[in-house]
């Protein structure tokens, strides 16, 4: 690992960590997964109250530097999940050391990539166990994840559609070849026009320690829009405000023959690197909307997305 890949790595654990709120997770415990000769960890929540004797599953992909246990307090997917009952997942990338990890999400990013790490599998294997270990239901696995674990949502969603129902990346954007992707997927994406670390735009972030160039959000979704057949033209809207944050937010939403919301983009004007809804380090990351919570509106598009079924 060279110089500037720990810094990196030490850079972002920081941020993240900084940002993150103090909670006691008591109900969040670890496992051990075996894959091949090696082993990967996890974490699991599982909510006091299920929605369903088969529940939800919903994969919850750190970011770059971080680890499971800073994403679920980053995040505040595990309050969610005891609100909606659904089962949470905070899997572990990989790395030289346990807190500071990363997913191979294809052009991205530093030792899971540079090592070949077979996340997909990782993941594969992952929701293979959950069906098996809580019964969740096949039909509603779904994942989400922020920066490097947004990427590494977006391969997931191209090389093991069979298993996935939908995604929410946050912040980040697609980081495989376009041209690999055969299988629609709906899609729920959030991201801040002020992000310096994955630019809305796309290219390198102002604040980025990596040399990584990255898709433009839009682009992104342009991909996707020609997978999943979905109309050229969205459905725009600018939802109101009702806090003084220094944030707009603007929906677009693409729609097939078979679903109206599809996929859906979240341009957050004025908000950074961060989680709608959830506090961050604003200085560190930017500013944060508290105009809508991530949280609630990917739990409603999930909701409404089974494998096998859509929202008419």
């Amino acid at each position: 690992m060279t110089i500037i890949q720990r810094l990196f790595l030490v850079l972002s654990a920081i941020l993240f960590s900084a940002c993150s709120a103090v909670h006691n997770y008591t109900d969040t415990r670890q496992y051990t997964l075996a894959i091949g000769p090696s082993s990967r960890t996890f974490l699991v929540h599982c909510p006091k109250t299920l929605a369903a004797a088969n529940p939800p599953l919903v994969i919850a992909l750190h970011g770059g530097g971080i680890n499971g246990k800073t994403m679920e307090r980053f995040s505040g997917l595990s309050e969610a999940s005891e609100q909606y009952g659904f089962v949470a997942v905070y899997p572990n990338g990989s790395g030289w050391l346990k807190r500071f990890l990363t997913w191979n999400a294809g052009s991205c990013c530093s030792y899971a990539e540079k090592h070949d790490i077979d996340d997909v599998a990782f993941i594969r294997r992952l929701i293979e166990y959950m069906i098996n270990r809580y019964h969740v239901d096949p039909s509603r696995v779904y994942v989400t994840g922020i920066s490097n674990g947004g990427m590494m949502a977006y391969r997931l969603a191209a090389e093991i559609p069979d298993r996935i129902a939908a995604i929410a990346p946050v912040a980040g954007t697609l980081t495989i070849d376009p041209g690999s992707i055969h299988t629609p997927m709906p899609i729920i994406h959030f991201h801040g026009t002020d992000d310096r670390y994955v630019p809305y735009t796309g290219g390198r972030g102002s604040r980025s320690v990596i040399r990584n160039s990255y898709m433009p959000v839009e682009e992104t979704i342009k991909v996707w829009k020609r997978v999943n057949q979905a109309a050229t033209i969205p459905s725009v809207e600018e939802l109101p405000p009702s806090h003084d944050d220094g944030t707009r937010v603007i929906r677009y939403t693409y729609k097939t023959e078979q679903d109206k919301q599809n996929i859906v983009l979240y341009k957050i004007i004025g908000a950074g690197h961060t989680w709608p809804g959830q506090p961050h380090a604003r200085l560190l990351l930017g500013r944060t909307t508290v105009e809508i919570s991530a949280n609630d509106i990917m739990w409603e598009f999930f909701r409404t997305h089974a494998k096998g079924t859509s929202d008419r």
